[in-house]
């Protein structure tokens, strides 16, 4: 449904090979087009004729990606290329995916390697339906991948040149075919501790009205303050921690707190005491690699024997752990190909929650 006559369209089609690039000036086009034709009595509520036409856009997209992969040198050359098609699909929602297929040898079975969803938009995203994951890549794994690591470096240079478009997964656990760096899944924390302070405001007008309370190596999870009339006064000051861990909230020249009692409380969580941290330490240090804290609580660092630094960032306000490595494209598989344990440590972490 598609006029290749358009300059537009036959420049897109010429154009380089950019996924990225194109991405973007293929949804221009579409929405252009969408706006025109909606615009009509014949097509506004005309819900089919309308999926046609993001199809017909998505189809382009998709042989331009395909064009890419033939493109880059290591996919081309695989043994890889020779067993992929791709095509456009909806589901009975009439949401539109891209599917990756694997063509079995004789040609009997496809099997969908991963999907693109809401291709035409910003939010597009990728979706592993039948790749390697965590399960099936640690030591004596109970589950094979069906396909010959052989075909791996193929297949990872083609998520690599998506994701260079900003077109990713969502989750870790999809599968180890994505980076490593940036990584952030849900985790268990230990049980929180309350801290509680309180004070009389007798000058707010020269000296901000003030509560501290050190809470050592403990994250803020979350902390109020209250007036003796329980009102909550949160907002009227700003908070900060120390190097050290003194907590303090402080506000100035507010009125309506002098000769108020003021209560501090706050939930705080010990991230040391994380399972997955403790998990790493013990795995690590019998892998003989060193596990470091980090500068501000709640970092950590290991540091490996290939010169590079794994690091890790707790986030107590949403129970995350996000991982952090100096090579933005190496995936899981590649760092576990190194260091084996990683893989049976991040299914435990992310298993356990």
């Amino acid at each position: 449904m598609l006029n290749f006559n358009r300059p537009q369209l036959r420049d897109l089609i010429a154009a380089p090979a950019d996924i990225g690039q194109i991405q973007q000036t293929t949804m221009t086009l579409y929405q252009k087009q969408r706006q025109y034709v909606i615009d009509k009595q014949q097509w506004m509520q005309n819900d089919q004729a309308l999926l046609e036409l993001t199809a017909s856009y998505t189809r382009v997209f998709a042989d331009k990606i395909w064009e890419a992969f033939n493109n880059d040198k290591l996919i081309s050359q695989a043994e890889l290329l020779e067993h992929i098609w791709m095509n456009v699909a909806s589901d009975a929602n009439q949401r539109l995916a891209i599917n990756l297929n694997y063509a079995s040898d004789d040609g009997q079975n496809n099997t969908i390697l991963f999907s693109i969803n809401e291709a035409l938009t910003a939010k597009a995203y990728l979706t592993a339906q039948h790749l390697p994951t965590l399960q099936q890549i640690k030591e004596n794994a109970s589950e094979a991948y069906f396909m010959d690591e052989e075909q791996f470096p193929a297949l990872m240079q083609m998520i690599k040149l998506l994701y260079a478009a900003n077109i990713q997964f969502q989750t870790p656990r999809e599968t180890v075919l994505q980076p490593v760096d940036n990584l952030n899944f849900k985790v268990i924390f230990p049980a929180d501790k309350s801290f509680s302070t309180r004070t009389i405001v007798t000058d707010n007008v020269h000296e901000p009205a003030k509560l501290s309370i050190n809470i050592g190596n403990f994250d803020v999870r979350h902390f109020k303050v209250n007036d003796d009339e329980k009102n909550d006064v949160t907002d009227l000051g700003r908070s900060k921690i120390s190097d050290s861990g003194l907590f303090t909230w402080e506000a100035e020249t507010i009125p309506d707190l002098l000769n108020h009692e003021l209560t501090l409380t706050i939930s705080a969580v010990e991230v040391d005491a994380l399972p997955c941290l403790e998990d790493l330490f013990v795995t690590s240090s019998s892998n003989n690699i060193l596990m470091k804290t980090g500068s501000t609580i709640g970092t950590y660092k290991l540091e490996l024997p290939n010169q590079k630094e794994l690091g890790l960032t707790i986030n107590s306000q949403n129970e995350t752990l996000s991982l952090h490595y100096p090579d933005p494209e190496t995936q899981i598989y590649e760092l576990n190909h190194l260091y084996p344990f990683f893989s049976k440590w991040l299914d435990l972490a992310i298993q356990a929650k």
